[in-house]
């Protein structure tokens, strides 16, 4: 009967003991369900995990971000409580870091910002700061290297964050240092190159900014020159890209003084639109083979095979053309052409081809 007893009683106390680790568990599963749910300023969140780390540091960075100021002591008391409970937690370094920024501490803050990167390389909120504090100090190669792990983080925003540099490359304050950061990374440098290309930057300041190394490497296939003659063509200044394209690729004077830029069909360097643009395709194919114009048209389209943008002075010009082949009058027919893109865009000229 004894071990019936102590049996029934050892029944009891476990069930009991069972049923209140239920309640703790369901307790415990309840909180980290509104913890994840709700949102961090929900009050009843205040009853159910007052002392939750996460929960004081989403706190913390919405009024960091709606302030735009220091927080109240009782707030930044929650961040390093928050910050003794999660050590791995680069949010209280970033926060932390911040109000130093803005309570004239810049060195703490470098300190603090860069003991919050190492726990958490990705932040980019980190990144930035940091690279603002780089850039004003004078340390250049750290102010390259975040910049360039800012622009891989954030992914398609990079041209935006290039944007951004390439617009702190005209402010008088951050010029200077902007300049010796690009110089230090020239991947970095062609990239806000790019970016000041494609905005309304003038070409001259641009030239100004490029270092030697850029300026060499202007006419690559990704670089900056490029893009900056297709946005004064697309703005019709066309004198300005011209002489901007004979800058980039180094095109001597005595070439650039020709009515067409490589008529014996050389393969100078240049790209279009002011050196050959060739077509191939459907329509048909031209190219260049020993110092002519070689071209195969199918006859089954119209369309511009080989074509050129010129800069003509006003003035009378002859245009003469040697031709090679078995195209007769019959049938389809090749002309060069000549029509004013600033004007009406009408022909001005059409010389028709025919050879045997």
């Amino acid at each position: 009967m004894r071990t019936k007893a102590r049996s029934r009683t050892w029944g009891i106390v476990s069930a009991v003991a069972l049923g209140i680790a239920g309640v703790s568990i369901a307790s415990l599963s309840l909180r980290t369900a509104a913890v994840r749910l709700l949102p961090a300023d929900a009050p009843a969140l205040r009853q159910i995990a007052p002392d939750n780390p996460d929960i004081a540091l989403q706190r913390a960075t919405a009024a960091l971000v709606k302030q735009r100021g220091i927080l109240d002591p009782k707030m930044l008391a929650s961040v390093k409580r928050a910050a003794l409970a999660a050590p791995l937690d680069a949010r209280p370094y970033l926060i932390l870091g911040h109000q130093q920024l803005l309570e004239a501490q810049p060195q703490r803050a470098v300190e603090t910002l860069e003991a919050g990167q190492r726990l958490d390389p990705r932040q980019r909120l980190i990144h930035l700061l940091l690279l603002d504090r780089y850039l004003r100090t004078g340390h250049y190669a750290d102010a390259a290297t975040q910049f360039s792990v800012s622009a891989r983080l954030v992914g398609a925003a990079g041209e935006q964050i290039a944007a951004a540099m390439a617009q702190m490359s005209l402010a008088p304050q951050t010029r200077d240092a902007v300049r010796q950061t690009l110089r230090s990374d020239p991947r970095l440098e062609r990239t806000v190159l790019v970016a000041l290309a494609k905005s309304s930057t003038a070409p001259a300041t641009i030239f100004g900014l490029a270092s030697p190394v850029a300026l060499a490497t202007a006419g690559a296939t990704d670089s900056w020159g490029a893009p900056l003659i297709a946005r004064l063509v697309q703005k019709n200044q066309y004198g300005e890209a011209h002489a901007v394209w004979q800058q980039v690729y180094r095109v001597p004077p005595a070439q650039v003084a020709a009515p067409i830029y490589d008529a014996g069909f050389q393969k100078l360097p240049g790209s279009p639109p002011f050196n050959w643009t060739l077509a191939g395709g459907t329509l048909g194919a031209a190219d260049m083979q020993n110092r002519g114009l070689n071209v195969e048209y199918y006859g089954r389209a119209s369309g511009e095979l080989a074509g050129q943008l010129l800069v003509l002075q006003p003035g009378r010009y002859t245009f003469s053309v040697t031709i090679e082949g078995s195209k007769t009058a019959a049938g389809a027919a090749l002309s060069w052409s000549l029509r004013c893109v600033s004007g009406s865009n009408s022909p001005l000229m059409a010389v028709p081809l025919s050879g045997t």
